[in-house]
């Protein structure tokens, strides 16, 4: 792995910034409504990748579109992850196995550096666990055509630029909320992939890698 994978692993060891820095880019209807922050005995778990990798000599990850189906997350731009199923021998394996779903990333050529602070998902009764891996080249992407519209390359330095972070009215699930989100090149990153893009990118920042 790069140094920059080499510092995450051992950022992530020290301690995680937690769910108080993923509430920084919460909307305005997490709070108003008083949702909790942490899952019942009845909520159903999930993964999402965090996959890390060089390209045009910077370090990206990857996003997608999801269709606009009637489900609460239809539409948005989403790291690649799902629920948890029963073969799956762990929440890393979950994470793995939705990503090369999602996005045909072969997860034998992924180095899992570590995973960030669950995060629970009122709306869906959902508590996940982002993965962060590292792969040494950029994957050849195939995306899932049932669930998956498009993927795009994210770079990890212009999410880290204050300016893109903006605040804006949307109109969800019936009613108007102030929604925190990244900017990136028109794609609106908002809601749970925000809250856990931010805490990635606080660690980052700490390292002073990038």
């Amino acid at each position: 792995m790069n140094k920059l994978a080499d510092k995450l692993t051992s950022e992530i060891l020290r301690g995680l910034p937690g769910t108080e820095i993923q509430w920084q880019m919460a909307s305005s209807d997490r709070m108003i409504r008083d949702f909790p922050r942490s899952p019942g005995n009845d909520a159903r778990v999930a993964a999402v990748l965090i996959l890390l990798y060089p390209h045009n000599e910077s370090i990206h990850t990857v996003l997608m579109q999801r269709h606009d189906y009637k489900g609460v997350h239809g539409g948005q731009i989403s790291l690649p992850g799902g629920k948890q199923e029963p073969q799956d021998k762990d929440i890393i394996q979950t994470a793995l196995r939705e990503a090369y779903e999602e996005t045909g990333a072969d997860q034998e050529n992924i180095s899992v550096i570590g995973t960030l602070t669950p995060l629970f998902i009122p709306v869906s009764n959902m508590i996940v666990t982002p993965v962060v891996g590292w792969t040494e080249e950029k994957p050849v992407f195939t995306h899932q055509q049932e669930e998956v519209v498009f993927l795009f390359d994210t770079d990890i330095k212009k999410l880290l630029d204050p300016d893109i972070v903006k605040t804006k009215q949307m109109a969800i699930r019936g009613e108007m909320i102030d929604v925190r989100y990244f900017d990136y090149e028109g794609h609106v990153i908002w809601g749970a992939t925000a809250m856990i893009l931010h805490e990635l990118l606080t660690i980052i920042r700490k390292i002073k890698i990038l």
